[in-house]
């Protein structure tokens, strides 16, 4: 038996407990006692103690992919919390993935060393196999969507080099070129199942020790025949293009042909590499551009697959079978994702638009406020990114300075600069209100939105999912803790707050038991509670209320202080040093090498940069939100709690559903329950240290939509957690309450008022 993939062992030494895979990266009760771990009377729901289950489990994960091998598994003592992970590859992978189990870190999916192609699925490595290098894979070249490239694409590329090939023949001197266009022409229609190769135009051959063993000029004469798939010359051979740049022929092609295809090129290299999925596409047209366009014209031979051999010393430089590869949206570069990675042009976009257009010349301020939202989402991936790949290379002192500082940087940046724009405009209220409505929005998301989502994907996939309620109850107590604290002086203000109204008027028909020997009652709209007084009295605000704000915003960061005390101390003796040692032991026995994306110095330049640019796009997006709400009968509530609510934590959503799909919810859920702390316990106690110094008449009072709203959410969130179970229903639940929240603040009538909406 293989006790690794069958057998959750106790890295303590505790009795060995049988869960099988269905147990992976799940926080699992075990009852103790007497200081022994025993088999618990009733497993918990969807875990089986029969072995003949774990091994289908396992055989059925190992078939889909899903399961990486072996459970490491750890206790932290005596109170029966298990936490088990999957076995890391290496040392830094281990850090990562023992900080996401940590009070105040970011839960990080994605990861940090590159991982070895070789352990990769046959899927993920054509994504990565060298087109040159690769045999022609046995499949159909004749797909619809190699079809809609020849109606899309093929045909004007063919036309082009047919047009640009004509060209070069009425040069004379050119007409090699005009025989290599109409050449190229053809394969560009239709380039599946066709070689492009290179009959080097002279061949030198080398030894082991770099000596000149042959020097000669190709002999196209030659008959010798190889395999295809063995055609690339072997590694001592190079090749050389002597005597090419003295031809006249080269530079009236450079001038006159190649910067025309150079630039179709490109265009077409940029748009289906941007579509993620016609990536394909794109590296044949970037093959074009940098080799393809600057070979001499009679080395060049396209040859198709059923052609089983070519000549002697001959390079392949490009083969496709495909145009369409919907797997690509796992590809990534230098660690990241293709997705996130293209969406870095909304940044420079956004820039470009909000710095040179400032008099809307180009475009308006909704594109610019759009464009400035888009650009925040990949550069708060990549700050999560650079954050993660620190803390794992460092001990954990630095990973919860970073955490602390740098993990809510977009939020901090965003409101921020909103409430600096409000003071310099002199319209606070506008963005005060909005601010407010963002962090309850962000609240609402994380505790609806997040978990829901996660429970909906990983329960169609894993039908039952279980997690740890006592684990999850202990992050959920804290977050009761954290919404009483930032709420607490919005409920002190009903209490003692005084009822204004916007709009009374007198009814005559009809009396009230107040006045009895009246014949009208008074008829207001727009009333709240506010916390100064008639005429602008500040007595009440200044007495009671600010310095209730102030203990509060102190309170909240020592909390989290004391959480981070918890988890660098007591939470790492008892696990982290039992779980860093076996996972160095078998990064040293499987003899894989540490190669880190990013290091510490390059993740700390991207981390700066990003943070830079984030405050740019924020200054955009706040410089045109205020055009938006004038013009806009959308609700300044609705898009406070939606649109500035949710784009900053997108990355909180992926890798939640990340955890989701590899069976790790109890991950998911804490991905919103470490955000939403963090919202009212670093958050919100900034943004008052900022009115402290700087006053932008930020006001810790929420409007009785966001509290009840909030105070709603935390009692769904916890009665839906509390049997330990998590499935789609569960999850449609917390998302439902989430949309029907979210329209209520659509259909609200408040709020743009006071930005001076009509």
């Amino acid at each position: 038996m293989d006790k690794g993939a069958d057998e959750t062992t106790n890295l303590l030494g505790n009795q060995t407990q049988n869960y099988g895979p269905g147990a992976v990266d799940q926080s699992i009760e075990i009852s103790d006692q007497g200081g022994q771990s025993s088999e618990p009377s009733t497993p918990p729901v969807g875990i089986t103690s029969s072995m003949e289950r774990n091994k289908n489990l396992r055989q059925r994960h190992l078939r889909s992919g899903e399961w990486d091998g072996a459970v490491d598994g750890t206790s932290s003592g005596d109170d029966g919390m298990y936490v088990f992970v999957q076995k890391p590859e290496n040392e830094v992978e281990a850090q990562r993935m023992q900080q996401n189990y940590m009070f105040g870190f970011k839960k990080w999916k994605s990861h940090v060393t590159a991982r070895p192609l070789a352990d990769r699925s046959d899927i993920v490595k054509q994504l990565y196999a060298e087109q040159e290098k690769v045999p022609p894979p046995q499949v159909s070249v004749y797909r619809p969507t190699n079809f809609l490239y020849v109606i899309l694409l093929g045909w004007w590329i063919a036309l082009l080099y047919c047009i640009v090939g004509c060209l070069m023949l009425f040069t004379i001197i050119g007409r090699k070129y005009a025989f290599f266009c109409w050449k190229m022409a053809g394969y560009f229609f239709w380039p599946f199942g066709k070689f492009v190769s290179m009959v080097l135009p002279r061949v030198i051959r080398l030894n082991e020790s770099g000596t000149l063993l042959e020097s000669r000029d190709r002999d196209y004469t030659v008959s010798d025949t190889v395999p295809l798939v063995s055609g690339t010359p072997s590694l001592g051979t190079k090749h050389s293009s002597y005597g090419y740049w003295k031809h006249p022929q080269t530079y009236i092609w450079l001038v006159l042909g190649l910067p025309l295809l150079f630039i179709v090129h490109g265009v077409v290299f940029l748009l289906s590499w941007f579509l993620v999925i016609t990536i394909p596409v794109a590296k044949l047209n970037l093959k074009a551009i940098r080799v393809m366009l600057f070979l001499p014209p009679d080395t060049v031979q396209i040859k198709t697959s059923s052609m089983s051999l070519v000549s002697p010393d001959s390079e392949i430089i490009i083969y496709t079978h495909q145009s369409v590869n919907f797997y690509y949206y796992k590809y990534t570069v230098d660690g990241m994702n293709v997705i996130l990675v293209n969406l870095l042009v909304f940044v420079l976009l956004s820039l470009v638009l909000g710095y040179a257009d400032r008099d809307n010349h180009l475009t308006g301020d909704v594109t610019k406020f759009i464009l400035s939202f888009l650009a925040l989402i990949p550069l708060s991936y990549y700050i999560g990114m650079a954050i993660t790949s620190i803390s794992a290379q460092s001990n954990f002192a630095v990973g919860a300075l970073l955490n602390a500082t740098f993990g809510s940087i977009v939020e901090i940046s965003l409101y921020t600069v909103a409430l600096v724009k409000g003071r310099q405009s002199g319209n606070t209220k506008c963005y005060s209100e909005l601010v407010k409505s963002a962090l309850a929005g962000t609240l609402l998301g994380t505790m609806l939105l997040v978990p829901g989502l996660c429970m909906i994907i990983g329960g169609l996939k894993h039908r039952l999912q279980v997690f740890n309620p006592r684990s999850v109850g202990v992050s959920s107590s804290l977050l009761f803790v954290s919404v009483a604290g930032a709420f607490t002086p919005t409920i002190f203000s009903k209490a003692y707050g005084t009822l204004q109204c916007g709009e009374c008027v007198y009814d005559t028909n009809r009396t009230t038991s107040v006045l009895p020997n009246t014949s009208y009652a008074l008829q207001c709209q727009d009333c709240e509670y506010s916390v100064f007084g008639f005429n602008g009295d500040h007595t009440l605000y200044d007495n009671h209320i600010r310095p209730l704000v102030y203990a509060c915003a102190l309170v909240l960061p020592i909390a989290y202080l004391i959480g981070l005390i918890f988890t660098m101390k007591t939470h790492k003796s008892h696990i982290h040093d039992k779980f860093m040692e076996e996972a160095k032991s078998r990064a040293t026995g499987d003899g894989h090498g540490t190669d880190v994306h990013w290091g510490r110095i390059k993740s700390t330049v991207i981390l700066l940069c990003s943070v830079i640019l984030t405050s740019l796009s924020a200054d955009i997006a706040t410089e045109h939100i205020q055009p938006v709400l004038e013009n806009s009968s959308v609700s300044l509530y609705f898009l406070g709690v939606t649109l500035l609510a949710l784009v900053p934590d997108i990355p909180e959503v992926v890798n939640g559903i990340q955890f989701a799909l590899q069976n790790n919810v109890n991950l998911s859920i804490e991905v919103g329950t470490t955000t939403a702390v963090q919202v009212c316990m670093l958050q919100m106690p900034l943004l008052v240290l900022l009115d402290l110094i700087y006053p932008v008449d930020f006001y810790l009072i929420f409007s009785d939509l966001h509290l009840w709203a909030v105070i709603f959410s935390v009692i769904v969130m916890n009665y839906v957690f509390q049997d330990g179970k998590s499935n789609y229903f569960q999850g449609s639940a917390l998302f439902m309450v989430y949309v029907l929240l979210i329209l209520m603040y659509f259909f609200s009538p408040a709020g743009n008022e006071v930005c001076g909406s009509p």
